[in-house]
Parts: C-alpha cells; structure tokens; sequence
C-alpha cells in the first residue's frame, strides 16, 4: 500500500515529557529563589525544538503492507519503503504503529533513520505480535522525526489513515496422528479431482461429440480432420483417495470464564486442536467439510491448499455460541438419518468420508446419535473432549461402543504440550 502525507501530527516524547516537569519545577523555584536564568535557558530550548521540529518536519512517502494472514502468538516482521518526498532532509526518523487494538502488540520501538536526504528512500522493519486471533482492522504506521532535541514528535500523514485487514489464525503445529480410516478409501469423485495434488483423469480417446458435452473437451485436430465436432474422452473412475471430516463444538456455558485476552479458555483450545489436526491431515487426505456450531462449510471440488486456507480463516473469526435450553446443541439440527445406513449433512451425503474428527467441549446423548450416524456410515470415528474427565459429565451409557474418546487439556493444548493423538 502507498500513501503521502498531509496532515501533521503532534506529540511529546518520554524525554520530552520528564524535561517539561523539570521545566515547570525550575518555575515554581522561581518564584522563591532567583533562578530566572535557568528557567529562561529551559524555555529557549522547548521554543528552538518546536520551532525547528516544526520546520523540519519530515514529509514522507511510506510503502509497504500486511501479511495476508499471521498465526497467534507469532513475531511477524513487516517491511516498508520510506521516501523523502520533500525538498529538506528528514532527521531521526521512525516508525511506530500508533493504532494497534489491544491485542496485538509491537514488538520493540523499530529502527532509527538518522538522516534520509531529499529523494531518498530506504527499507525499515519493524514487527508486532498478535496475542489472539480474529480478523482486525489495522491501519498504516506513521513515521515521525523526533529531531531536534527528541522533546517532540512531528509527523505528516493523511487525514483519513488507510486500514488493512489482518487475519490472525489461531495457534496450530503440526501433530503425530494416525488416520485409521485410511483402511477405507472412497472413491474420489470428478468433483474431488481438483483438491488432489498431480492427479489427472487418463486420456481414453475421441469420440462424435453429443449435446451437453462440455466445449472444453472438442479436439480441434479431430474435428478439423473428420469435418465433425469430435469430444475428447477421459476415464474419471480414479483410485481411491482418503476423505476427511471435521466437527467442533461452539457451545460454551455461562460458567466458563474469558482469560486476559478476551478469550475462553476452553473454545481456544479447542480452535486450535482442530487447527492443528486440520493442518496435519490436510497433506493425507481431502478435508470435504467443516463443522462448527451450527454452520456448516463444504469444500468439495477445491484445491488441497486452498481448502486449508479456508478453515484456518473460518477458526480465525469464530465466536463462541450458548447453548438454547430446549435443544442444548442446535448444531445436531444438521444431522438428519438417511437411507442405506448413509446420513446427510445439509443435502450432502456423508457416506463417502473414511473419518470424521470430533472435537468437542461438552458431551450430550445428541452427540451420541451423530457419532452412531458416523459409525453407521462405516466412518471411522475420533472424539476429543475438552476438559479433564473428572470435571466433565459423561455419561457411561452414552460412551458404550464408542471408541477414540480422548480427555485433553485446554492447558496442555494452549501451551503446545499435545504432540500426538
């Protein structure tokens, strides 16, 4: 992004702010004690530094933006072009990234331009850290002088500052974790082709092209040799490939209380466990769709990478959802029986998915039917949950049968101690 400065910008450096109270202390001794020419020496010095900060300030045109996206808890180093747009050479020159929301935080006071010369330009870097995720609204930093005596801050900068979108995903590494229902591939669908990396139908050959024949498939060389439109034929029966599925539970309880960041201890933890087993199994096989809450996400027919790009910014803006008293996991709403031991989630059918991934902070007899619903389907099926298992009700009827229950700790997966599942 680029900008040129207009608007000037004014302020009061930590030196500048303890010499100002020594200035006024010298002024009340006045008043007792001849110390007028002091006081006088002390005020020529605050009126030079505005007077020539004033006059010096420096005009600047800054280059430069934000990542796309940044993960929680990282140090992102961001780069930008200073310029010199004005006719006098600009002194102590810095960056500094006045309109940051409280939860993310600049990592140090950035390097210091001594002298930049009319028409000069050159590449600072400063970095910030983001302590929690979400989706904000950031806007350009200003580069101020502090010359001459670093008392006061000039600044120049337009007078509506421009904002960028920074995405802060929630915290994920990479996990040991075996995927058991690779024992039960699925047929990978036409649709399914375009997330699989170097994966191509075969060529089968021509043949006398018949309405609703895509036009993209006509072989010019036949068509031009036979004097008729002639398709090109693939065989799209493709081997097996693995699906993947994914459900998180965004119901959290008035008594769970929000740390210092503004967060919930437990749906944090519970983010970035699915963030992580996302990234993870991403590279084995096709994540079709993302569960979380109530609303549901599909991704049948995207590309591997993009897939997880997607549910990565998806976790990113979640927000927690209360329980209804009639129906405490509205979320079940979207598992409805189907026929042939199938279910389907929203009009789409479930049965092709080898395993799906619960990830959980409460367990009720509705979760009960959705895992009975999975394992009818002949998915393979894994659930965490949430809390330790002695503060968590469980009910044992609700476990019988029901294999890969595992109890985490939001501490231990907030603090990266979980390495295998």
């Amino acid at each position: 992004m680029r900008r040129s400065d207009g608007r000037l910008r004014f302020g009061l450096t930590d030196a500048g702010s303890v010499f100002l109270r020594g200035t006024a202390f010298v002024a009340l001794a006045a008043l007792i004690v001849p110390a007028f020419g002091a006081l006088s020496a002390l005020v020529s010095v605050v009126l030079m530094a505005l007077l020539v900060g004033f006059v010096m300030r420096p005009k600047i045109q800054l280059s430069g933006g934000l990542p796309d996206s940044v993960m929680a808890g990282q140090t992102v180093p961001l780069r930008y072009a200073i310029k010199n747009v004005g006719r006098l050479p600009a002194y102590n020159l810095c960056l500094s990234m006045t309109f940051l929301p409280e939860t993310i935080e600049q990592v140090g006071s950035g390097p210091t331009v001594s002298r930049l010369g009319p028409g000069d330009t050159i590449e600072v870097t400063i970095a910030i850290r983001p302590k929690h995720r979400g989706c904000y609204r950031i806007k350009q930093p200003i580069c101020q002088s502090v010359f001459p005596f670093n008392l006061f801050s000039f600044a120049t900068s337009p007078r509506l500052v421009a904002e960028e979108i920074l995405i802060v995903l929630p915290a994920f590494s990479e996990l040991q974790i075996l995927l058991r229902g690779l024992s039960r591939p699925v047929r990978a669908s036409g649709a399914r082709l375009a997330g699989r990396t170097g994966a191509w139908p075969e060529y089968l050959g021509n043949r006398p092209f018949l309405p609703g024949d895509s036009p993209r498939r006509i072989d010019a060389r036949a068509w031009a040799r036979l004097s008729v439109p002639a398709t090109k034929e693939y065989d799209d029966d493709f081997d097996r490939d693995f699906v993947g599925a994914l459900v998180l539970d965004t119901a959290v309880s008035e008594a769970l209380s929000r740390s210092r960041s503004n967060g919930i201890e437990e749906l944090e933890a519970a983010i970035s466990l699915c963030a992580s087993v996302a990234y993870t199994i991403n590279r084995d096989c096709l994540i079709d769709f993302l569960l979380v809450g109530p609303d549901l996400h599909q991704f049948t027919g995207w590309p591997r990478l993009l897939r997880l790009k997607k549910i990565h910014e998806i976790l990113a803006g979640l927000e927690p959802t209360r329980p209804s008293s009639g129906n405490p996991r509205s979320c079940g709403d979207k598992f409805t029986p189907a026929k042939a031991g199938e279910f389907q989630i929203s009009n789409f059918e479930f049965s092709e998915v080898s395993e799906v991934f619960f990830i959980l902070l409460n367990w009720d007899a509705q979760y009960r039917q959705l895992l009975e619903l999975a394992e009818a389907a002949g998915c393979r099926t894994r659930v965490f949950l949430i809390g330790e298992s002695g503060r968590m009700h469980v009910d044992k009827d609700h476990t019988n049968g029901t294999g890969d229950i595992q109890f985490l700790s939001s501490d231990e997966i907030l603090t990266g101690r979980i390495k295998r599942l």
